[in-house]
């Protein structure tokens, strides 16, 4: 994970070329100062950007391309590569995220150096990433940035254009500054410098996800699905594994962001299975939180997913004995909620609504990730927790149709429904989840929403799709996890409570927050 924050000036300053790099010692502070005078009022941005990479920055300043970059680092794959790259004096790369692609072996950063020294053009070689990564490219021979995420948008990445100065800004993470919009998943922008123009016409993918019409009434394919979806996942779940640092996965857990439910619930088994075919002694964290609820009356500890992860827990704990597993329950008191609110709405901005600031609220604190753990002995000890790699759940109930409101629907609305959600997840979702998520110096990943889990998943009959039948199939028979599959769905916001937490409870999700 690392932080992009880009700038066009469209006039040079008076400053000569500027390289200044910031280790993890007093980073924020010494960041900010620094870059006061290049970046002017986008300087308010520089310690969101640094929250997200933690281990390294940098901040450089061309005077003969007019141009500022800033980039922050979460050393995750060895060996440490810093950033902004220049590669052949010709590009300027600056990159967040992980690439999966079957050729990479060591550091993905470095891999996409060499596609961009072999090809020397930068949309062939973002075309040959597959992940999940946002990016920022400067081609010196064109005079072109090249800007954009990944084809499902599991990164942020937005931009703000200035027409009468031609001034362009790019970032992971905006807070509350106007003008700038969200780049849309798969798409490659391209900013030309000499005519100040803005184009998006080409994309990662030539098409977008489209969600199979038709039907298998009989179930014939059934079961080959199942084992054909199970390998898409464990290949999936394994890849992000096998990408995270040795010493990472020797000294720090893997942590998921765990409610109980079906979706982490696979990815949770899926995790220990891998872990335990490969031998290692890798702990694994199960993240989950509750909320004090004012309006309800409800505590922490009696939240319904407090009580489905517990139980869920314990299936885990069954099935994989030789793992240790821990169960880390993250209690948010209302005062800390309160605490914490304005911090959370700047970074979900210009995401502003009551519904998103329940799911956002409720993915921060969980990767703050401090509460408790139970010893042997039952009594709660204090934790805060370890890994600095997240597993998500997110994407199941987009591609196996999860959500109530696909219940009743004709087989029509459901495939349009489907076709909608899975398009726009990058906007709807992974934006505003990435950037709370990350400003606790984590990383996410979701398997569910692999390049290859996608393309086979949208590929299913429609009628696999119902109440996600094929993914409780799967849970059921693949991994034993009985109970867990005939879970139904609870959106986070309700199982934390997390929502409507104050006596002026008939708010609807849509509302805008009041301030």
């Amino acid at each position: 994970m690392c932080g992009i924050l880009f700038h066009y000036h469209g006039e040079s300053f008076e400053n000569d070329d500027l390289m200044s790099e910031f280790d993890e010692m007093g980073l924020a502070n010494r960041a900010y100062a620094h870059s006061a005078e290049i970046f002017g009022d986008l300087k308010a941005l520089v310690p969101l950007i640094v929250d997200r990479g933690p281990n390294y920055a940098s901040l450089r300043y061309s005077k003969d391309d007019r141009m500022s970059w800033f980039s922050s680092v979460l050393s995750l794959r060895e060996p440490l590569t810093k950033q902004c790259i220049e590669i052949d004096g010709r590009f300027v790369l600056q990159y967040n995220g992980e690439c999966y692609n079957s050729e990479i072996h060591h550091n993905d950063t470095q891999w996409i150096v060499d596609q961009l020294h072999i090809y020397q053009n930068a949309p062939t070689a973002i075309k040959h990433l597959s992940g999940e990564f946002a990016y920022t490219v400067y081609d010196r021979h064109t005079n072109q940035v090249f800007f954009g995420r990944d084809s499902i948008g599991k990164r942020s990445l937005s931009y703000r254009l200035d027409s009468t100065s031609g001034q362009l800004s790019i970032a992971s993470v905006t807070g509350r500054m106007e003008g700038f919009q969200n780049c849309v998943a798969g798409v490659i922008y391209i900013y030309d410098v000499t005519s100040g123009k803005l184009s998006a016409d080409l994309r990662i993918r030539p098409y977008n996800f489209h969600v199979a019409e038709e039907s298998d009434l009989k179930y014939t394919k059934l079961e080959e699905s199942i084992d054909c979806l199970f390998a898409s996942l464990d290949t999936a779940v394994r890849r992000r594994i096998n990408t995270i640092h040795p010493l990472h996965t020797k000294n720090s857990p893997i942590s998921i962001l765990f409610s109980g439910g079906l979706d982490c619930s696979v990815i949770a088994a899926l995790v220990c299975q891998s872990i335990v075919s490969s031998c290692e002694k890798t702990v694994v964290e199960l993240l989950n939180v509750g909320f004090e609820n004012p309006r309800t009356g409800l505590m922490p500890e009696n939240v319904p997913d407090r009580l489905l992860g517990q139980k869920s827990f314990q299936k885990l704990q069954a099935l994989f004995p030789k793992i240790e597993i821990r169960f880390l329950e993250v209690d948010v008191p209302y005062e800390e909620y309160l605490e914490h609110r304005a911090q959370i709405m700047n970074l979900i901005y210009p995401k502003q609504t009551e519904m998103d600031l329940s799911i956002a609220t409720a993915f921060y604190f969980a990767a703050r990730g401090q509460g408790f753990v139970r010893s042997s002995t039952g009594t709660r000890e204090r934790y805060e927790r370890k890994g600095i790699v997240l597993f998500s759940g997110l994407g199941a109930d987009e591609l196996y149709g999860g959500y109530h409101k696909f219940a009743n629907k004709s087989k029509e609305e459901l495939v349009s429904e489907l076709e909608t959600q899975i398009n726009n997840i990058h906007d709807r979702n992974l934006s505003r989840d990435d950037k709370v998520i990350a400003a606790n110096g984590v990383e996410v990943r979701y398997p569910f929403l692999d390049d290859a889990v996608v393309e086979f998943s949208t590929q299913l009959p429609i009628n696999y799709k119902i109440n996600k039948m094929i993914l409780r199939r799967l849970a059921h028979d693949k991994l034993k996890l009985t109970d867990i599959s005939e879970e139904p769905k609870r959106a986070i916001q309700f199982g934390a409570k997390s929502a409507k937490m104050t006596k002026n409870g008939n708010k609807h999700g849509t509302d805008l927050v009041e301030a």
